[in-house]
């Protein structure tokens, strides 16, 4: 096991002995994966949770701020807005690399056998969140660190329906994987499929990127922001064309 996995697994007991110690996992507002990822990128807790510029901040030390943010970028606007101008930012997005479901009976609270879940997280899918934060994403004090975890996924079986209206209980992570690094517009020509063309339709990036609906039109919207595309209106629709030198394997990122 490498120094860095390791050091991220002592920060999830350390969260796991904490929470069962006071009201149990689950019960706390704060999720393990949140509290986790805070322990690991700084193990100072005075850093932790810090009152600035009118928000508070996950973390605040000398390098600068880090948010955690394991579900929706909205929240974060009017943070970075503050935040930005003063200081650098590291929004870190957790992305499950492999889940492995166990169901909980909501009668007895027994757990059931662990079973990996087939589905798998495309990186590209990140552009459905990052859309909300487009104003920000050309900010020289930003980055967002893409992290991918191995997650064990609690899920509360619905007294009635069962697994067709489970609730999430909680995820433990139990796995550190690759951390991918946002910051400029070549880090984010290295998500574009290997296979995509140098010109191309929406159609073939929703193929080869394996996004669609909102998560596709997102995708596109931030790559033209930030100059990783461009276009050209032909007949109905647009001629995509990349910009970019290099390319890299977007949907094999997961």
């Amino acid at each position: 096991m490498d120094m860095r996995n390791e050091r991220f697994l002592e920060a999830v007991d350390t969260v796991i002995l904490e929470k069962r110690n006071r009201e149990g996992i689950g019960r706390l507002g704060e999720k393990i994966v949140h509290a986790s990822l805070k322990l690991f990128y700084d193990s100072d807790r005075t850093h932790h949770e810090v009152k600035y510029e009118g928000f508070v901040a996950d973390i605040l030390n000398d390098s600068g701020i880090v948010e955690i943010q394991t579900g929706s970028f909205t929240p974060l606007k009017r943070k970075l807005e503050a935040f930005l101008p003063r200081s650098p930012v590291t929004v870190v997005h957790p992305i499950p690399r492999q889940t492995t479901v166990i169901w909980i009976d909501p009668v007895s609270g027994e757990f059931s056998a662990p079973r990996k879940s087939p589905k798998r997280e495309n990186v590209c899918g990140v552009f459905r969140q990052l859309v909300s934060i487009l104003p920000y994403l050309e900010s020289d004090n930003l980055t967002v660190a893409l992290l991918f975890l191995d997650v064990e996924e609690y899920r509360m079986l619905h007294p009635k329906y069962g697994k067709r209206r489970s609730t999430r209980y909680e995820r433990v992570p139990t796995a550190l994987g690759e951390e991918i690094l946002l910051k400029t517009p070549d880090d984010y020509a290295a998500l574009l499929p290997d296979a995509l063309p140098e010109e191309f339709t929406a159609q073939v990036f929703s193929k080869l990127a394996k996004v669609r609906g909102m998560a596709l039109s997102a995708a596109l919207k931030v790559l033209l922001t930030l100059g990783v595309l461009s276009r050209e209106k032909v007949g109905r629709g647009y001629l995509y064309r990349r910009n970019d030198k290099k390319k890299a394997d977007c949907q094999n990122r997961a």
